[in-house]
């Protein structure tokens, strides 16, 4: 008798390790070390797109290995961070800018998928994740070490250990000394994972070189999130591993005495512009960066108490921040140096999101916290499980501790690495999580695949209009150093599009028209870019400054006056705009209230730089003329 033949069952899609190994690679070593040159901003736009891009490739070569393998289920933390992203979104509405708040909503989505990419990964390919990752890390060690080590030592070779040279060497390819020094400190937390081994995977020669130019970087906020990591991972281990206890006692202990106490000598020593300088603790709330946290956080408070529950839109802070004027900081004020980030993402998403925002933002962080320490607790799990989870939770009680004074959250390579870090804890935390609700997206997955790629897709049209913009906008300031104002014009039409409106400093694109067709003569056109970039950034003195003066071009004083007592609202010394109204008023015909604003004018020939004495030797001079002139018209 024959018997029927069971039709066999397709083979499930293979699993496709390279690809998984890719999200590591290409995701995080990649994306941290790109930049394209020709753009304003090296470094944010580019790893915004190469991002995207990579994280597409990546979804669409696992796209069948995941539709049938996945973990398709929504945990806890996936839902706050599906809710996170969410309330970033819905912000955008209430946004001052869509073209930044759509920006600042999608660098969000990248935490969102390169997190979710990860933890799927490491679900299907734990072991070759965990080698890649312990290979990125050794390669960016090593090449962001690397370049440091070049520049610093061109830095040392003309100007010693001096902090304030070291913002023009050690730009290296994160853009400034600090948010090298930030994720420094993040490759060397992740230097000390096991990645699922029983012996550490490296030697300590690269953890003390990160260490050793960490010190020399002289970042203060990195040097606390340092000190704190040590005094939670050395004791820890030490707990969880009976064999590091003699290590600990006869070593890192006596290290650690040894420590305090040259912290004790360095509070007492009163050196300026020194290395030690920088490492005393009690120095730091003298120093002008201090004082400049201080009066930008204390403004930011302002700002919340009329904006509490939902804050002020994404991407909008900077927008907003002159609103409640910028008395007080000189550099703002004297030096036009312009804040564009709070130094503090804690208050900044408090500023932009309200109340709702920044418990929702807090709770990402708490939730981790809470499953990494009731895993590391449970002396059942593996030693390699617990100590990894000690070591990505030391290096999120770092990142928590560096945004409390600058602005990871900005940055894609720092969002990068802390989503690498929340994966890193959730699988390791799985069991956990799996006794909390969730949600079961199975049935869904294609969708949910298919919206991913589409997120992805828009990104990049973000991200490559962005880029586009940038580097146009860089054209832009080259031909205003040549004068070419026809080129501005025409470069300013080029980089201006749905999703770039300002540059890197929150001036909108119009204004750089605006002072092309002033100084070419065309004040109608002038007008017309300066009350639209008016309506973009309505709290910018310099802006607010020039459209009035396009005003008074046209003769149309009255609407001006206005305007320059706006301007010298938000910047009580510009003395420019006193000079202006004073200008304004004696065509107003109102000569005593010209003369008062010009005796206002605080301008001194002794400036801080040969530029400021320049410029204030040439205010001075037209003060002079200028009331010599109206002494001649009043006889």
């Amino acid at each position: 008798m024959r018997t029927k033949k069971t039709p066999a069952t397709a083979p499930p899609p293979p699993v496709v390790p390279s690809a998984y190994r890719l999200i590591i690679w290409l995701g995080f070593a990649a994306t941290s070390l790109f930049f394209i040159p020709q753009c304003l901003d090296r470094y944010l736009a580019p790893r915004f797109f190469l991002l995207s891009a990579v994280l597409l490739l990546c979804l669409l070569l696992i796209r069948k290995d995941l539709k049938v393998k996945g973990d398709w289920r929504l945990n806890g933390f996936d839902m706050l961070m599906l809710a996170w992203y969410a309330l970033n979104l819905a912000s955008v509405s209430w946004a001052f800018s869509w073209s930044e708040g759509i920006f600042y909503t999608q660098k969000v989505s990248l935490l969102f998928l390169y997190y979710w990419l990860v933890r799927q990964a490491l679900h299907r390919d734990e072991a070759g994740v965990w080698q890649a990752l312990r290979q990125a890390v050794t390669v960016l060690s090593f090449a962001a070490g690397g370049i440091l080590v070049v520049q610093l030592g061109l830095a040392v070779s003309q100007y010693g250990l001096n902090n304030e040279h070291l913002y023009d060497y050690a730009s290296g390819v994160f853009g400034n000394k600090n948010l090298a020094s930030g994720f420094l400190f993040f490759l060397l937390v992740l230097n000390l994972l096991r990645h699922g081994k029983n012996t550490p995977s490296d030697t300590p020669f690269v953890p003390l070189l990160l260490s050793l130019l960490i010190i020399l970087l002289q970042t203060r906020t990195v040097y606390l999130a340092l000190a704190a990591v040590a005094l939670v991972y050395f004791p820890v281990r030490a707990v969880l591993d009976p064999s590091f206890t003699r290590f600990f006692r006869k070593k890192i202990l006596p290290a650690g005495v040894l420590g305090l106490g040259l912290l004790i000598a360095l509070a007492t020593f009163k050196g300026t512009g020194t290395l030690a300088e920088r490492l005393n603790p009690l120095t730091y709330l003298e120093s002008q960066t201090a004082s400049e946290r201080r009066f930008v956080w204390y403004k930011t408070d302002l700002l919340n108490a009329e904006h509490p529950w939902l804050g002020v839109g994404n991407g909008s802070w900077k927008i907003w921040f002159p609103s409640k004027n910028i008395e007080g900081s000189y550099r703002m004020q004297g030096q036009n140096i312009v804040f564009t980030r709070a130094h503090n993402d804690y208050l900044e998403v408090r500023a932009e999101m309200g109340i709702v925002g920044v418990v929702l933002f807090c709770l990402l962080f708490a939730a981790v916290f809470w499953a990494a320490f009731s895993r590391i607790r449970d002396e059942k799990a593996p030693f390699p499980v617990r100590h990894d989870l000690l070591v990505l939770s030391c290096g999120l009680l770092g990142y928590c501790i560096i945004q409390f004074f600058d602005f990871p959250r900005e940055r894609i390579e720092m969002q990068a690495t802390l989503a690498i870090f929340f994966a890193g804890v959730v699988y390791l935390t799985m069991p956990r999580w799996k006794q909390w609700p969730g949600v079961s997206i199975n049935k869904i997955s294609g969708p949910f695949i298919w919206l991913a790629v589409a997120v992805l897709a828009f990104n990049l049209v973000v991200g490559w209009n962005r880029i586009q913009g940038e580097i146009h906008n860089v054209r832009i300031l080259q031909a205003q150093v040549k004068g070419d104002y026809k080129a501005m014009i025409a470069e300013t039409a080029a980089a201006k599009n749905r999703f770039y409106e300002y540059n890197d400093v929150a001036l909108p694109l119009d204004w750089y028209s605006g002072i092309g067709y002033y100084q070419s003569g065309d004040i109608p056109h002038a007008i017309e870019d300066f009350e639209q970039a008016y309506r973009l950034n309505p709290w910018s003195f310099q802006v607010i400054n020039n459209y009035a003066s396009a005003l008074v071009g046209n003769k149309r004083f009255r609407e001006a006056i206005p305007l320059y007592e706006k301007a010298l609202e938000i910047n009580p010394r510009f003395d420019e705009g006193k000079f202006n109204m004073a200008f304004v008023l004696f065509n107003t015909g109102e000569r005593d209230k010209a003369l008062e604003w010009l005796e206002r004018i605080e301008a001194a020939p002794a400036g801080a730089s040969a530029t400021e004495r320049r410029k204030n030797e040439d205010l001075l001079k037209r003060k002079a003329e200028f009331i010599r002139v109206m002494g001649n018209t009043a006889k």
